[in-house]
């Protein structure tokens, strides 16, 4: 699981290495250039006869260019350097690059316009962006805007340093033009602006060079996090040979409404996949022919409704008195915000002392209602979407997504919850200040239920014992990974909440699997 840093933060990480640790920056930089020709390399196999149009532009970024034109010789591929500008006009460590490929016999060709010495793009067969790297914050201009738009018109596999030439890597906004990357390869760890949209859908695949910053700097970077598979797989609960229904706990799901069974149904199966040893799905009791024909692995909980088909207010003795038996309980998908139902989430929310999963409608009912969470007597997870959040916030969803990270982080400290933020990436933070990136999911789960889903999922983990954050970024990575081993067959336009719940056994075995 790699650190995630702002520009700023991997700036100064490079400045200690330097100046501190007395690593040479030529060094980070040959590092650099060579660690993008190894990714190229094994993204795409041998690179013997390829051309490979290197485009630098005049600052450090281009400096590495130069270096994996060296690297990309080596290989046996046919590198062509561009330089959008004149090596006299170089500087430091990308002059020393610069001298370094031309002592060698190589031609850089240097462009002052987009002009006819640009079409060449078209006919190679690798493109590299090397023009920008991290400190850019307004959109490119001039001969560099032509040069961005030239990479992205030749249609070729293109590879960006760092960054996608273009993009914001503080915050990830895109400043058009900017490159549409095949494959970025960035530099020591991630930058906030990889995997934040809208930037993230210009990075195309995400690999990391170790450019030679030594582990123990790198861990300076704060405590921002883009979860992989490794780290999930180490958080997941032990089964036991020896082990029953009994050991692996049992979860309370409080779900449902006249005419919103399906969120019962959805939460119920996911909570029967997570490996969670018994199911007691409560709802109100005019939806039990439908949750009793879908669900028939758990046990069904049918409670007091209102005229409505809602959850009556006098139902919240029973979930109490049933959360005194169970290891985790989830409420709210499918229970409106009815005043009775209100009622009852709040009482529940009061007084149950297992760990809690707080979704949903359960969620809206605390709007206006927040000092509640400083008096829970249980561990919770807040889980909204960005509509959600902005009702308790009074913020709109375009600006909780521009800020979902620190956010994120201020307000499970300020809630005391672990916090996540569902959506594109969906983000957790914990109260003492970690966040965790999702590294998983597509457009897929842009579909009424898949929350649901995701609910059973996590309430499902929690019973079996494992922590609420770790539970929280496991639930969103198996989610999301099971969503994008779906779509390989059933494309993002097809997938739907019924098909993501069948495929979570192949996102276990791949998450679970050691190779």
């Amino acid at each position: 699981m790699y650190r995630l840093v702002t520009a700023r933060q991997m700036k100064e990480l490079d400045r200690y290495a330097v100046e501190e640790l007395g690593i040479p920056g030529v060094k980070l930089m040959e590092n650099a250039g060579r660690g993008v020709v190894d990714w190229l390399e094994a993204e795409l196999g041998s690179l013997r006869g390829k051309q490979v149009a290197v485009v630098c532009g005049p600052g450090n970024n281009g400096g590495d260019g130069f270096v994996a034109c060296r690297y990309l010789a080596d290989r046996g591929a046919r590198p062509v350097c561009v330089l959008l500008g004149s090596v006299p006009g170089l500087r430091g460590d990308a002059l020393v690059n610069a001298r370094r490929l031309l002592d060698l016999g190589a031609r850089i060709l240097e462009v002052s316009a987009a002009d006819q010495r640009l079409p060449f793009l078209e006919q190679s067969d690798v493109i590299i962006d090397a023009i920008f790297g991290t400190g850019l914050s307004r959109p490119a201009q001039g001969l560099f805007a032509d040069a961005i738009t030239a990479i992205n018109r030749a249609g070729k596999y293109v590879v960006s340093i760092d960054v996608p030439s273009g993009i914001d890597a503080e915050t990830g906004e895109v400043h058009e033009p900017t490159v549409r990357a095949s494959l970025t390869v960035t530099m020591g760890l991630p930058k906030y602006g990889l995997v934040l949209f809208p930037a993230a859908a210009c990075t195309g695949k995400l690999r990391v060079a170790d450019i030679g910053i030594p582990a123990e700097v790198l861990a300076r970077g704060g405590d921002t996090f883009l979860v992989d598979r490794e780290y999930v797989r180490s958080v997941m609960p032990c089964r036991a040979k020896d082990g029953h229904k009994g050991t692996f706990g049992t979860v309370l799901l409080v779900c449902g409404s006249r005419g919103f069974s399906g969120a019962a149904c959805l939460a119920g199966r996911a909570a029967v996949r997570s490996g969670c040893g018994l199911v007691r799905l409560a709802y109100p009791r005019s939806i039990s022919d439908v949750v009793g024909s879908q669900v028939v692995e758990a046990v069904k909980v049918p409670l007091p409704e209102t005229r409505r088909g809602t959850l009556a207010a006098e139902a919240s003795s029973s979930i109490v008195r049933l959360a005194e038996e169970v290891q985790a309980l989830a409420i709210g998908p499918g229970l409106t915000t009815s005043a009775a139902t209100r009622d009852a989430v709040l009482r529940v929310l009061r007084d149950v002392t297992c760990p809690l999963v707080i979704d949903a409608d359960a969620i809206n009912v605390l709007a206006g209602q927040l000092g509640i969470l400083a008096r829970l007597k249980a561990p919770a997870v807040l889980t909204p979407h960005p509509g959600e959040l902005g009702r308790l916030t009074g913020l709109e969803a375009g600006r909780i997504n521009a800020q979902r990270i620190s956010l994120s982080r201020k307000l499970a400290k300020e809630w005391n919850v672990v916090l996540v933020l569902k959506g594109a990436p969906t983000v957790t933070a914990t109260p003492d200040g970690m966040v965790y990136v999702n590294s998983t999911g597509n457009s897929g789960l842009g579909t009424g239920g898949t929350g649901d889903v995701l609910t059973g999922l996590l309430a499902g983990l929690l019973a079996q014992g494992v922590r609420p954050a770790d539970a929280s970024v496991a639930a969103a990575f198996l989610h999301g990974f099971a969503a994008d081993l779906a779509v390989s067959e059933l494309t993002e336009y097809c997938l739907d909440a019924t098909d993501l719940i069948s495929w979570l056994p192949r996102a276990f075995r791949a998450v679970l699997a050691r190779q």
